[in-house]
């Protein structure tokens, strides 16, 4: 009798979660848990790159397009209890944060939803993914940022309303050494810019952000692209 092998297990495991339990892809809604081995495969393939955006005086890197894989991945998390999601997603963060400097072993910062998301949810998907993503690459998190209670859900805001919803809505703690800020979605850059200006207010020096994807990459935009190994290489 041939011992079944590792993949083959998994591939089992994964038939019957979608026999017994209805366990698809949050993509393609194909079999699998979470995210099929193709979709996976789609977004380990790829390459983390600058993010550019008026107004970001820091070093960006994200980790993936947001679309068309994130856009489904990332709310699912967050926002419909796909907790299983956390380690895959938590990887591309690590990779992208990984391609920054980390010179002084940066503590990895996440930007806070609003306390209103967050009980609504009953996750706190920042913390989550900041505290793995710090794990895999050898470094401390902490949760510096605070979110004030001005600002309002930016779902259906353009760029400029963005921007002016955000401004003067975060306060940050003081905090010894570099810090990395990481984030989920990068759109306008409006909160990226809200939290670097709530660190340098309270004297932390912040070297740089990390994302999981860019709602905005354009074309035409000259941006350089990171081919790193393993996280933190």
């Amino acid at each position: 009798m041939v011992a079944p092998t590792l993949a083959g297990v998994r591939d089992s495991l994964v038939s019957a979660a979608h026999l017994f339990l209805g366990a698809e892809c949050v993509v393609c809604r194909r079999p699998g848990w979470g995210a099929c081995e193709g979709c996976r495969a789609a977004l380990s393939a790829g390459i983390p790159f600058q993010v550019q955006r008026p107004g970001l005086n820091i070093p960006v890197v994200a980790a993936n397009d947001y679309r068309p894989l994130l856009e489904k991945m990332v709310p699912a998390f967050k926002d419909d209890g796909a907790l299983h999601l956390a380690s895959m997603l938590s990887t591309r963060l690590a990779l992208a944060a990984g391609c920054l400097p980390l010179r002084d072993a940066p503590c990895l910062v996440p930007i806070p939803s609003l306390a209103s998301a967050v009980r609504r949810r009953g996750l706190n998907h920042a913390a989550t993914l900041a505290a793995r993503a710090a794990r895999l690459l050898g470094l401390s998190w902490r949760p510096l940022i605070r979110r004030r209670p001005a600002g309002g859900d930016q779902r259906t805001l353009g760029a400029a309303g963005r921007r002016r919803n955000v401004v003067g809505t975060m306060q940050a703690s003081p905090h010894d050494g570099p810090v990395v800020l990481v984030d989920d979605v990068c759109t306008t850059g409006a909160s990226l810019i809200e939290a670097e200006r709530a660190l340098s207010a309270a004297g932390v020096h912040v070297a740089g952000a990390a994302v999981l994807g860019d709602a905005d990459r354009r074309e035409k935009t000259r941006t350089r692209d990171f081919h790193p190994g393993h996280p933190g290489s």
